[in-house]
């Protein structure tokens, strides 16, 4: 099981070497959850979990998915368009402070407009800058502002300019970029595929058929709204299959050390630990955390812990073992790192038999 969107830095091609070592715990933490690529990757689900992440847009969109998949799915489906895409932008970051406050309500259900148009941005903006937390809204009042006015077209000659800016031209020609691919068919079982191909007309010009055809699931949140697209269909079933599965999943936002209480301790607990890595820490959107993260470790290598970071970026002391893996070419951590991650594992943490350098090209 996948999550349904690219996200910088994912360990999705990592994960059956983190849970061979992590086990089956009782309890599960993943302070900087991001794609959640950990947690949907356990063998079994933990008795307790809890995720949290200090983008209130992500924790949302997890939480939303968790309580309503279906409005998410209505909300998600939306062809790409340049001009959308920018107002979309602007219109998401200034729901910030509400969001930010409803979030520590454990209760509240999230919001599925904002999850659901976070999601489609989340899979055809191209590059960083989409509703990055910490950032500015964009200036959108004075199209002379530079490289964020609304609808500005980015400047395309210099890839440190470019498509950074608000209203980038949107990502169509990799149907891999999750939920938002153009004109593919969608795939259910593939979460790479993505599902939310555009321009797929339903068949209506048979009476016989119509808009009842293929299974077409109505809108669940609003009537008025008509039927889902296909792709709109497939995001339907994905998003419900993740909420089955997060349905004990406590999903909360806020500083990664507010969700570190741990209810069984020693190798009953497992904690996988993805800070922004010490040279990189920008690109997330956040201040740089990852000594703080370090040495809360191992202050706690009594628990099972997986540490991420690059090759040399930390010593762990006594009874830690360190594991390099590369990355798959090509993917939105750029080509210049592939070889040089690494994860850091705890004392309590099991063994492989296969123990040695993870090279990962799937």
């Amino acid at each position: 099981m996948n999550a349904p969107f690219p996200f910088f830095g994912g360990k999705r091609e990592v994960t059956e070497a983190i849970w061979a070592r992590l086990g089956s715990p009782k309890q599960y933490i993943e302070p900087f959850c991001g794609s959640c690529a950990v947690l949907l990757a356990a063998p079994a689900p933990a008795s307790l979990e809890v995720v949290n992440d200090l983008n209130g847009f992500i924790a949302n969109f997890w939480r939303a998915v968790k309580y309503q998949p279906g409005a998410v799915a209505a909300e998600s489906d939306y062809p790409v368009s340049h001009i959308d895409q920018g107002a979309r932008h602007v219109w998401l970051m200034q729901q910030r402070d509400r969001l930010g406050a409803e979030l520590q309500d454990p209760h509240w259900p999230g919001d599925a407009q904002v999850a659901g148009w976070w999601l489609w941005g989340q899979c055809s903006w191209i590059g960083s800058g989409w509703c990055e937390w910490d950032r500015q809204v964009p200036h959108v009042s004075d199209a002379g502002r530079g490289v964020q006015a609304l609808g500005k077209v980015p400047h395309v000659s210099d890839a440190g300019r470019g498509v950074q800016a608000l209203g980038q031209v949107p990502h169509v020609s990799n149907a891999g970029r999750g939920v938002q691919a153009l004109g593919q068919v969608p795939h259910a079982g593939n979460a790479g595929m993505g599902v939310q191909a555009l321009g797929k007309v339903p068949h209506a010009g048979n009476a016989g058929r119509g808009v009842q055809a293929l299974g077409k699931v109505p809108h669940a949140g609003n009537a008025g709204r008509g039927f889902l697209t296909s792709a709109g269909r497939v995001a339907w079933k994905w998003l419900h299959e993740l909420a089955e599965r997060l349905e004990r999943v406590r999903v909360v936002h806020g500083e990664w050390s507010r969700c570190l209480n741990n209810h069984y301790g020693d190798t009953d607990t497992a904690l996988f630990l993805d800070p922004p890595y010490r040279s990189y820490g920008a690109l997330y959107g956040a201040e740089a955390v990852a000594d703080e993260v370090a040495t809360w470790a191992r202050e706690h290598a009594d628990l099972r812990v997986c540490l991420c970071g690059h090759v040399g970026d930390y010593e762990m002391g006594d009874g830690w073992s360190v594991v390099p893996w590369k990355r798959p070419r090509l993917t939105y951590s750029g080509s210049s790192t592939t070889d040089k991650e690494a994860l850091w594992f705890s004392p309590p943490c099991l063994v492989p038999r296969e123990t040695g350098q993870l090279e990962m090209f799937a």
